[in-house]
């Protein structure tokens, strides 16, 4: 068995494997990022003796949340706090307004992709050669 047919194989096999994760993982990236939904800004007051942060709505309406250790930390001695919150789940609030999730998915989806890209044109080369 010549080399170049196994490189051949080995790149076929990489350039199926890297399509495949691509159209998977880019798939999963936009339904996380669908499922994140909107996170809108606020400014909220951080109420360390009831373990809450509050915040004032869209039309007047009062929301509140838990206070995480999290939030505890990026509030140190502050009594305001910047924060996301989503409007149909209200309890809701973290630090930032979008989730490293979708990117985490799109960015691995696009390595699969060159992946794919490469071995493609490894073997072109060497259907050419």
């Amino acid at each position: 068995m010549d080399p170049s047919s196994v490189i051949g194989a080995i790149t076929e096999l990489f350039s199926w494997i890297g399509f495949g994760a691509f159209a998977v993982l880019g798939a999963a990236a936009v339904v996380a990022r669908l499922a994140d939904g909107t996170w809108t800004p606020v400014r909220a007051f951080v109420l360390p003796d009831d373990g809450i942060v509050r915040w004032f709505g869209t039309g007047h309406v009062v929301g509140e949340a838990p206070l995480t250790e999290e939030l505890r930390r990026a509030a140190g001695d502050a009594d305001e706090l910047d924060l996301f919150t989503r409007v149909d789940h209200p309890g809701s609030a973290r630090l930032h307004a979008r989730s490293p999730l979708p990117r985490l998915l799109a960015w691995t989806a696009l390595g699969f992709g060159a992946l794919g890209v490469v071995s493609t044109a490894v073997q072109l080369v060497l259907a050419a050669a």
